[in-house]
């Protein structure tokens, strides 16, 4: 009797356990639904564990250019109708980013660009562009610029959490601006003979910002300043190691858009010998 026993309450245990099984598949998982969202305008330039999602965009100094951000239905269906999205400004935004990674940008002017207040995801599909006409040429290079988006609505759709706040930053390129090939000669002290593929991006009307940093390696901010009238070049290196020595045939070719530089840090102890070659715009 004791072995009936156990069977009868081995079978009713499993029974009960299919049926919470079968109970849990008609619940959805979460995050299954479709959301409505910021899609990616570029590469993404914050940390992927950044709870604020941050951009950056360069343009040619123009009259006028197009900024162009998705907005994005993400989720297993395409849109069953037309979703009006409404776009707003959330300045907070700017504030927030500025204390947690110790940055002074300002929001762009509102006479260089018009913000459209809705955007409308078409019934049938995904995505649609967030269209914002900018006078790029207006825009000042001596600080730095963002514009902070947030979706405040979208017909009733669900907002995404995540992704539905987001700062882009919008600035002019100088003509120094673009894709390069690094490479540092034997003699360098930090990674000799290094061969790298680099962008050197606009810091200023006649300023570039080595990306990635230091020897095309390091985490250490570069910046290359370069005289308009006679094409020398100044290293500009802040962060622990700082410059030594700028030799003055550190310059800048404007016919094959190459800079020739040598410098010395940490007091002369380290040597730089580096030929960056353009490649293209970014």
């Amino acid at each position: 009797m004791k072995i009936i026993a156990f069977f009868l309450f081995l079978f009713t245990l499993t029974g009960l356990y299919s049926c919470l099984k079968d109970d849990s598949t008609i619940i959805k998982p979460e995050g299954s639904n479709s959301v409505v969202e910021f899609g990616n305008p570029s590469g993404l330039s914050s940390n992927t564990t950044d709870p604020l999602r941050f951009y950056i965009l360069s343009f040619d100094i123009s009259p006028l250019d197009t900024i162009v951000i998705p907005i994005t239905y993400s989720g297993p269906r395409d849109a069953g109708k037309d979703i009006t999205v409404d776009i707003a400004l959330e300045p907070t935004l700017v504030d927030d980013y500025n204390e947690a990674h110790d940055e002074a940008y300002e929001i762009l002017n509102s006479n260089i660009y018009t913000l459209p207040a809705t955007v409308v995801i078409k019934k049938g599909s995904r995505i649609a562009n967030l269209i914002i006409p900018a006078k790029i040429d207006q825009i000042d290079f001596d600080a730095s610029y963002v514009l902070p988006l947030k979706i405040t609505s979208a017909s009733g759709e669900t907002i995404g959490a995540n992704f539905s706040k987001i700062l882009v930053s919008i600035g002019p390129k100088n003509k120094y601006d673009g894709k390069y090939n690094y490479k540092s000669s034997a003699a360098q002290t930090l990674l000799p003979n290094r061969n790298a593929n680099v962008e050197l991006r606009t810091a200023g009307p006649n300023r570039v910002r080595l990306i990635p940093g230091l020897v095309a390696n390091y985490s250490n901010e570069v910046y290359y300043n370069i005289d308009p009238i006679t094409n020398r070049v100044t290293t500009e290196m802040t962060t622990l190691l700082p410059i030594g020595n700028n030799f003055p045939e550190s310059r800048y070719d404007p016919g094959t858009k190459t800079f020739y530089l040598k410098w010395t840090s940490d007091g002369g102890a380290r040597f730089y010998e580096e030929t960056i070659t353009y490649q293209g715009p970014r």
